[in-house]
Order: structure tokens, then C-alpha cells, then sequence
């Protein structure tokens, strides 16, 4: 763990938020099967680092409820999957920004997942790499709108500004993804909230 790490992950402690240092991205999967008990509902927000962990498969694998609108069930569609992923006992999702002085970031285009965080679970999961890791939430904010988001779009195909131009082009589209932006400062009432740092780069 370098010195950035360890001063973003003893800031997110004196935050007040749980936070968990993992060299790699297999050992924070076994640790979050081992804390997730087989007899509670997971719901999940839009995340590639929780995709790329394969965690939503090996929930579902040992029969959990595991609820994600990246996996339609049968006989649903996504708005109705992301409704049902707002009342399950626990909530996974992945993390835009971490700053150094233990903030966490996040911007939606929906708000699924930031109304997620903040209340309604028993318990919050949130997931990242170290490349999250910013200064300040300025310097977070400045990478998730030029970094995170073109990719974003460009993933799920979406042509706004941003996904033509690699950058942040301050677009009123009206399908862009950077509706609502979400500042934890400090662990909340709402939900016991767990951050899970991987020495990995994850997602984007």
C-alpha cells in the first residue's frame, strides 16, 4: 500500500466509514462472500469493478437474491429492477471518486444508485481501485466528468458530446449521465457504509 492509500484509507476511518485495503481484486470478492450471508437480498448499482469482479455471480451462484438492472430478469425491465434493488438488505456499488481526505464521490444520471447509498439497507458496500484516488473533491470531480464519464458513454453507446469529444463538454443533453452528484463527507445515519479499496486498477 503506498502513502496515498494509506492517507485516503486512515481519512475515510476518521470519517467514520469502514474502510478496507485489499491488494487485489480476488481477495475483496472472498471477503465480501464471507460478509454477505446467503439469506439476504443484494441490490446493485452500475458499476464495471463489481462486474469485473464477478461478484453478482458468485451471490447469485450460492443463492442469493441478487438484484441488478445490468441483468434483466425475465418478465422485468430495468427501472422495475432498479426499484427492487433500492429495498434489499444490503446494496453493492462501485465508487467515481475517492479523495484523500476521505470523501467519496459520485455522479449519476439516473440517482438510483446515490439514493441507494444514503438510505433504506442494512448495510453499504462501495468498491473501488486505487486509480479513484484523488486530491481533493474538486480534483475527483474534474476526473469522473473527463475520465469516467466519456468512457462511460462510449460503453453504453450513448452519443452525447462527451463520448465524441473524450472530455467533459458541459452538454444539456438529455441523455447525459452526469445528472446528480453525490458528496459523502462523513459516515451518515442512513446506512452502515463499508469502502472497499483494491490495489488494482478497476473500472474507470
Amino acid at each position: 500500500m503506498n502513502k496515498k492509500t494509506e492517507r485516503t484509507i486512515e481519512a475515510l476511518r476518521e470519517n467514520r466509514f469502514e474502510a478496507l485495503y485489499f491488494d487485489t481484486a480476488e481477495e475483496a470478492k472472498e471477503y465480501l462472500l464471507k460478509e454477505v450471508k446467503t439469506d439476504q437480498s443484494v441490490g446493485f448499482g452500475g458499476s464495471v469493478t463489481l462486474d469485473e469482479m464477478g461478484i453478482y455471480q458468485a451471490l447469485k451462484e450460492r443463492g442469493n437474491e441478487v438484484i441488478w438492472h445490468w441483468y434483466i430478469e425475465e418478465g422485468s425491465d430495468r427501472i422495475n429492477m432498479m426499484n427492487k434493488a433500492m429495498f434489499t438488505d444490503v446494496y453493492m456499488s462501485g465508487i467515481n471518486g475517492l479523495t484523500e481526505d476521505g470523501r467519496i464521490v459520485n455522479i449519476d444520471g439516473t440517482g438510483n444508485r446515490l439514493a441507494s447509498m444514503l438510505f433504506g439497507h442494512k448495510r453499504l458496500f462501495l468498491v473501488c481501485g486505487i486509480n479513484k484516488i484523488s486530491r481533493n473533491v474538486e480534483e475527483s470531480l474534474i476526473r469522473i466528468k473527463n475520465v469516467a464519464c466519456p468512457l462511460n458513454t462510449q460503453r453504453l453507446n450513448i452519443p452525447t458530446p462527451c463520448s465524441k469529444a473524450d472530455k467533459c463538454m458541459n452538454c444539456t443533453s438529455e441523455r447525459r449521465i452526469c445528472n446528480a452528484t453525490l458528496i459523502m463527507e462523513k459516515q451518515h445515519g442512513g446506512i452502515p457504509t463499508t469502502v472497499v479499496l483494491i490495489g488494482e486498477k478497476m473500472g474507470f
